[in-house]
């Protein structure tokens, strides 16, 4: 299903990719690959690493907490997803661990997001609270949403 999605400055109607492998979702990974990653990782996760198509990629990035990098890390992620039509739903883990539904350990995560609220096809969903000036949010995992059944992928 295409979404019609605002977030921050940026604006797409997002559509589904068909994993990894996608020529859409790897022209995204090739242009998010030429960021400036020193000292930090990119992981993927959710229904992006599976067969069925999938509304957005969902990355987190992990790394020291220096605001200004995390902040260009982020929004470039957004941006370069967005120029693309593809809603990239990228986060920053500022505590805890990265969750794997395969192994399915409860976690506590607090994220750092590229903006507080959402508007997708009309309906805004803010979630992101301004702390040390980082858009954050507590996650507690597993959600009730059942998570996408495949381990976290490591891309950078």
């Amino acid at each position: 299903m295409i979404k019609h999605i605002k977030y921050g400055v940026y604006e797409c109607m997002s559509q589904p990719l068909k994993g990894l492998q996608d020529e859409l979702t790897q022209d995204l990974l090739d242009a998010i690959k030429q960021l400036d990653w020193t000292d930090y990782q990119l992981w993927t996760h959710g229904s992006i690493l599976g067969t069925a198509p999938a509304n957005d990629i969902d990355f987190t990035i992990i790394g020291p907490r220096d605001n200004q990098r995390i902040s260009e890390l982020l929004e470039g992620c957004v941006r370069l997803g967005y120029e693309r039509n593809i809603q990239t739903d990228t986060k920053y883990l500022v505590e805890g661990h990265l969750y794997d539904p395969v192994e399915g350990h409860p976690q506590k995560q607090i994220q750092a997001h590229y903006q507080p609220e959402i508007w997708i096809n009309g309906t805004t969903y803010k979630y992101g609270t301004l702390v040390d000036g980082l858009w954050l949010t507590e996650r507690h995992w597993p959600m009730t949403k059942p998570a996408a059944p495949y381990s976290p992928k490591q891309l950078i």
